[in-house]
Order: structure tokens, then C-alpha cells, then sequence
């Protein structure tokens, strides 16, 4: 799946944005498995997971996005319902992402791969998820694009002390997780009788 990046150059202002292949590969240990896709990526051991601590310290990217979707946790996965998130005056999300380079090769495949960081969710999303993504503050974003900033602990503490950001939520249709169905209409609210 295609995702748009926001990527800094070093010592500048100036911004770009990539496409990249979401998620970072991960390839079985037994003879002939197939590779899984990680997606996420927790920030509270970003920096020590060796599959992730050289993207932190120095490829991070922003995640602009209108919106996320998420589904109850601890109820089955028959009949959960899922939400539509986003910021109350519809402007975009900035989630805090990390990349890494892909090969030479051309495709989708070969194309630079990213995972957008999670935390602890806050109150109002804890009544959907136990986890929700880091989104950054317009204040965190040249800190955490400037690839010369490379302390993990001072940057981890940046991002967890910073407010999360004020988020409503609704009802979608369970249509959202289906790849083949992705279309604009995927946000429009529709009843539950499901609670948070």
C-alpha cells in the first residue's frame, strides 16, 4: 500500500514529500517463509528495537492524514465496529513516522517503506483503543524532521510530553478494512448500537 511522507533535509528548511511502500519488511527465520509487513512501530522502544533504532535516530518523516481508522480491541473480531478519527476542525493529522531507503530495483516493492509510531492512547481515545498514533504538534515538527537531532531520549521525551491532540470520533462501516473498497464515502458516519 502507497503512503505519503513528509521528509526534512538536512541543515534547511525546506520540505519534500515521498511516496513510500508502508510498512517495513520482516522476513521469517524458517527456510522458505513468506515476509510480513511491520506497520507500526511502538515509541516507547523505538530506539532500542534494532529493526527500528537507525530509522528513529536519523529518517524520521510526518504522516499527514485527514483522519484514522480504528477497531474496538477486546471483543472478537465478529461484529467490531469501526471509528473514523480526526481533529474536530478537519484539518490534517501529522503522525510521526520513520523510514527506511529501498533497493535500486524499480516498484512498489523496491520503494523507501515507512511505520507510523503508536503510544499509550490518551483518555478520549482509550475509550476506543489502548493505542492510538503519535501526532505531533506544528511546534514538534522541524525537531523531529531535522535528521542532525539525534538524541533518542530527548526525543522520545519531546514527543510524550507534548499534548496529544484534541480528536473526535464516529461510527463508519465495516466496508473500511476491506483494500478493495477504499473510497472517499469510507468516512461517512453511520449508526452503532455498539458502545466505546
Amino acid at each position: 500500500m502507497e503512503i505519503y511522507g513528509v521528509l526534512g533535509d538536512l541543515g534547511s528548511v525546506k520540505r519534500k514529500i515521498e511516496v513510500f511502500r508502508w510498512g517495513f519488511g520482516l522476513r521469517s527465520e524458517k527456510k522458505g517463509g513468506s515476509s510480513t509487513l511491520l506497520i507500526n512501530a511502538r515509541i516507547e522502544t523505538v530506539d532500542s528495537k534494532p529493526r527500528f533504532a537507525s530509522s528513529f535516530e536519523g529518517r524520521r518523516c510526518l504522516v499527514p492524514a485527514g483522519g484514522f481508522y480504528e477497531w474496538p480491541r477486546g471483543r472478537g473480531s465478529r461484529g467490531r465496529q469501526p471509528s473514523y478519527i480526526y481533529k474536530p476542525d478537519k484539518t490534517p493529522i501529522a503522525m510521526a513516522g520513520i523510514w527506511e531507503p529501498g533497493s535500486k530495483n524499480s516498484g512498489l516493492e523496491h520503494r523507501p517503506s515507512l511505520v507510523i509510531l503508536t503510544r499509550e492512547s490518551d483518555r478520549f481515545m482509550s475509550a476506543i483503543h489502548d493505542r492510538m498514533p503519535v501526532t505531533l504538534p506544528s511546534s514538534l515538527w522541524s525537531t523531529w524532521l531535522d535528521p542532525s537531532f539525534t538524541n533518542p531520549g530527548e526525543l522520545k521525551r519531546a514527543i510524550t510530553e507534548a499534548p496529544t491532540e484534541t480528536l473526535e470520533a464516529h461510527f463508519v462501516d465495516g466496508k473500511v478494512g476491506n483494500p478493495e473498497r477504499d473510497e472517499p464515502g469510507n468516512i461517512t458516519a453511520v449508526q452503532s448500537n455498539t458502545l466505546w
